[in-house]
């Protein structure tokens, strides 16, 4: 967590773990696959708070913004490690589609989120995935902002704040405004 991935060699990962370079290279061809595996292990962690987070909602809308809201909160309790995760460790475009689908298990959590406020009418969406990957583009673009201190200063300290007025751009735009008469 001190190091990029890059300045991390293979041996001294082994050192640290107790084993030699050759048992690492039993299991990954090379440093970028070791890495692929353990932001893959973060992502499978994060959407199983993002799934849980989703069943404390009493309504879709709720179910929707509580997994929204769990993913920028983990982002921002564990600022290293969502850096190195989504931005810091190679893409892994060289596997199979199958596993390259891995990595986007919790889009697909919010997509099925999203498919199921539209089939409650109460959200409308023409791409339900497209939909969902600008909103994980978009929170984790905010986030980053925040993280990297690239955004407005005042929001430095207040991350939240920021993000939320992401996530309200969005829930407007797909959530159906009901009138009030």
């Amino acid at each position: 967590m001190e190091n990029d991935p890059s300045q991390i060699g293979m041996r001294e990962i082994a050192k640290n773990c107790g084993i030699t370079a050759t048992n690492i290279y039993h299991y990954y061809k090379d440093k970028d696959t070791l890495f692929q595996a353990i932001s893959l292990d973060c992502i499978r962690r994060l959407n199983e708070k993002i799934s849980q987070a989703a069943k404390e909602g009493k309504t879709i809308k709720k179910q929707i913004t509580n997994a929204i809201e769990s993913f920028r909160d983990w982002c921002f309790e564990n600022p290293r490690l969502s850096l190195l995760v989504m931005q810091g460790i190679k893409s892994a475009d060289n596997v199979p589609p199958n596993i390259i689908e891995e990595y986007y298990i919790c889009n697909r959590t919010g997509e099925e989120l999203l498919k199921n406020a539209i089939n409650a009418g109460e959200a409308e969406s023409e791409n339900p995935r497209i939909d969902v990957g600008i909103l994980v583009s978009g929170v984790w673009g905010c986030i980053e902002s925040v993280l990297l201190k690239k955004c407005d200063r005042e929001y430095w300290e207040n991350g939240k704040a920021f993000t939320d007025s992401f996530i309200n751009l969005w829930t407007k735009s797909i959530f159906i405004q009901k009138e009030v008469n």
